[in-house]
């Protein structure tokens, strides 16, 4: 079993106001942005045990906020969390897309190229290493594979390297209009912790394809089904829909209450992240509790 995998995480500084504005208009904005830093050092901790993975980096909203992220970082204790801004656009799927064109560039062990990348969110509180394994292996015989979430969209997708013109899974061929870049075009390396640098080699080696996230609307119950239609559409092979656990991403206090409800120990793990498990629920129903008492600042 090989660690081929390149995990970036999308992330936002957890301070009151970036983090969480959904849910802060419900439990106010420091305890949304303190209850959102949980769920993302959740999902570091929950991830950290992956036997696929060759890097994890966390990649931030805001350029600007560097030096928060450095810190936040360092707090947390994991230093081998690279770090790396998102690319500067209010545009979600092209967000993605650099970051996975990234990672499959400069995301292997040696900030060299890794044969497959996966980006997933971080308000998803049952996350966890096992499911970044499915992926992967998913990426052994698929281009393309989602984490289906509750709301109809997805908290993970995955992409594997491919060369401009190769045959995919389903036959066809692999094509996009990205392949035509040029070495001035590179995204920037998401290893942060070597400096931003110029990937090493066009992206025609292997690209996320521009069709996975192309018109898709976003935040709507249809974000997974187009995005599944837009990658057959496109010649590629997603695995099934069913590859991955569908699993409820964290925005609102409707979806903090959801989630108490249904949360299950994972039996038979003995990890970290799931000793965290019990502090982690009474945290989310502290936060309801706040909101019916209106324990919070407006």
């Amino acid at each position: 079993m090989s660690r081929d995998t390149a995990l970036v995480f999308f992330a936002r500084l957890p301070v009151p106001g970036k983090a969480k504005t959904r849910l802060a208009r419900d439990v106010g904005p420091e305890l949304a942005a303190e209850f959102y830093r949980r769920m993302a050092e959740r999902s570091f901790a929950a991830t950290s045990t992956s036997k696929r993975t060759c890097s994890r980096t966390l990649c931030f909203s805001d350029a600007c906020d560097a030096d928060g992220v450095a810190r936040w970082v360092t707090e947390f204790g994991d230093d081998s969390l690279r770090v790396a801004p998102q690319c500067d656009t209010p545009d979600l799927g092209e967000r993605m897309r650099h970051a996975l064109n990234c990672a499959l560039s400069t995301g292997g062990v040696d900030g060299g190229r890794c044969e497959k990348a996966i980006v997933v969110g971080t308000d998803v509180p049952d996350l966890k290493s096992a499911h970044i394994d499915a992926a992967a292996r998913a990426l052994d015989e698929h281009d393309v594979v989602f984490g289906p979430a509750v709301d109809g969209g997805y908290y993970l997708v995955g992409v594997r390297r491919g060369a401009a013109g190769f045959k995919t899974s389903a036959g066809s061929i692999f094509r996009d209009d990205t392949t035509q870049q040029t070495t001035e075009e590179l995204p920037s390396s998401l290893d942060g912790k070597r400096g931003i640098h110029e990937a090493r080699e066009p992206p025609s080696v292997g690209v996320a394809h521009r069709a996975l996230f192309k018109d898709i609307k976003w935040s709507t119950p249809t974000v997974l089904r187009d995005s599944l239609v837009a990658a057959k559409s496109a010649g590629l092979m997603p695995a099934p829909e069913n590859t991955l656990p569908t699993l409820r991403d964290v925005d609102t206090l409707e979806d903090v209450a959801a989630w108490g409800l249904n949360a299950e120990r994972a039996p038979g793990s003995g990890s970290e992240v799931d000793g965290d498990f019990e502090s982690f629920r009474e945290a989310a129903n502290a936060l309801i509790a706040a909101s019916i008492t209106g324990g919070y600042e407006s």
